[in-house]
């Protein structure tokens, strides 16, 4: 997916001419080389690299995405948040971009904000597994267990392992109750 994506953006920036500061070719190259740094965990690189693309580029959703996701990687769930809010502005209907930001939100304590993005990923995409073990486990930090419940019953009916989830929930719990 990842591969096709990069191959879109290529397209779309062989189209456009350079003139402003915007260098397509050298953000498409620092974009793909932040890919790389991110894989290889690390992020700070990553994030410079990606910071590099987008002061290249016009807009792109998926270099605001994975500059959040470095962010938040180091720690830094309010520059990921932000990250986040251009990237749903520049693309709304991509799942994984609530996913991150829902992660980011739960680390601040956010967790209305959470549960609200976990949910439009799971309206964007039905059969997601991972935003409703993330809600799930934002359900039991607020103890709402019947919820929590249901989201795990329902994460693990698409895939989540049933036992590592069990176990992190009954980890919450306990730092719930204390």
């Amino acid at each position: 997916m990842l591969g096709h994506m990069i191959q879109r953006l290529r397209r779309l920036f062989e189209r456009r001419p350079s003139h402003h500061g915007i260098d397509p070719a050298q953000a498409m190259e620092r974009y793909e080389r932040g890919i790389g740094l991110f894989d290889a965990g690390k992020w700070s690189d990553a994030e410079r690299e990606f910071t590099s693309a987008i002061m290249l580029s016009i807009p792109i959703a998926g270099m605001y995405h994975y500059r959040g996701s470095a962010f938040a990687e180091q720690g830094k769930q309010l520059e990921a948040v932000a990250d986040y809010d251009a990237a749903v502005r520049l693309l709304p209907d991509y799942p994984d971009t609530y996913v991150d930001r829902g992660n980011s939100y739960h680390a601040l304590g956010r967790n209305e904000n959470a549960l609200k993005d976990y949910s439009e990923a799971i309206r964007l995409r039905p059969n997601y597994a991972e935003p409703y073990a993330n809600r799930a486990a934002v359900y039991a930090a607020l103890g709402d267990d019947e919820a929590s419940r249901r989201d795990a019953n329902e994460a693990t009916a698409l895939g989540i392992d049933p036992v590592a989830l069990e176990a992190l929930l009954e980890e919450i719990v306990k730092v719930r109750r204390k």
